[in-house]
């Protein structure tokens, strides 16, 4: 008689595809809703099972190995068939995790999500502010929003949905007289892109550096000086008028993307890309 095959380690498997994807096992227990020793420990009985390690280096440092990275590009595909053959009839397909650069997140996005909870009830979205560089794991996030320039590669395994263009402009208190120079240094070079585009002459005085470009828009709002914005973060504060552009915007060539893993969207992240198309054609 035929010995049975040996079971399947489903849930060792489940465990080091999550950890693969998400980047650690932090994540990984919590995406999967289990302590890090949950984790820690199915992935020992797989090295267990296998015959060889599937991680090295220091305890605090972890990195995967040659054959790991092997072995999840074989599962990875599997997992994420499964994920979406159930998303959507469960609460876990209808929460959506975002990454978000935290002015687009604070002047752009959150003022509109009502809109995106209307539209799509019971699809949850958890937003986390980040200026992180992506990989493929997206700091555990389903969506990561970031700009995306010309000609710059996806991360291995991540693929972009392009939802609005980055166009700039020179914002003022209305009726000030724009003397000073503001830069924030998340963005320094704005001041050089926007004269290069225009031909225009920045302001001789200052500058007055700001860490985020939040405070720079909220110190321009002030008349305390001008400030190159990206279009998307002071529509609000134009359309009431507390700041004017009185030479426009121009766009910069760069676009606002939502990053995802490439194979892993189910239906509410695609719900969720929708939107943010639609809203970015309307920005």
């Amino acid at each position: 008689m035929k010995p049975p095959a040996p079971a399947l380690p489903l849930k060792a498997l489940q465990a080091f595809e999550a950890t693969m994807r998400l980047g650690g096992m932090g994540r990984a227990a919590e995406r999967l809703g289990v302590t890090h020793g949950a984790v820690s420990r199915q992935i020992g009985l797989l090295q267990q099972t296998l015959g060889h390690p599937l991680f090295e280096g220091p305890r605090n440092a972890r990195r995967p190995t040659a054959e790991a990275e092997r072995l999840w590009k074989e599962i990875a595909p599997a997992f994420a068939a499964l994920e979406q053959a159930v998303a959507g009839r469960g609460r876990a397909g209808r929460r959506v995790r975002v990454s978000c650069l935290s002015t687009l997140a604070a002047r752009w996005l959150i003022p509109r999500l009502p809109d995106f909870a209307a539209a799509a009830p019971g699809v949850v979205v958890e937003l986390t502010e980040s200026y992180a560089a992506l990989d493929r794991t997206l700091g555990g996030a389903d969506l990561a929003i970031r700009m995306l320039v010309p000609e710059t590669a996806c991360p291995e395994g991540v693929e972009a949905t392009p939802f609005m263009d980055n166009t700039i402009g020179m914002v003022t208190a209305p009726g000030g007289a724009p003397d000073i120079r503001l830069v924030s240094r998340s963005h320094p070079s704005a001041w050089v892109s926007w004269t290069r585009l225009t031909g225009r002459s920045a302001p001789a005085g200052g500058p007055i550096e700001f860490d985020h470009q939040q405070t720079m828009i909220e110190a321009a709002a002030a008349g305390l000086g001008a400030a190159v914005a990206q279009r998307p973060l002071v529509e609000a504060d134009l359309a009431a008028g507390r700041l004017s552009a009185p030479h426009g915007f121009v766009s910069d060539g760069a676009v606002f993307a939502a990053f995802h893993r490439r194979g892993e969207a189910g239906p509410s992240v695609r719900r969720l890309l929708a939107w943010l198309e639609n809203q970015g054609r309307n920005t």
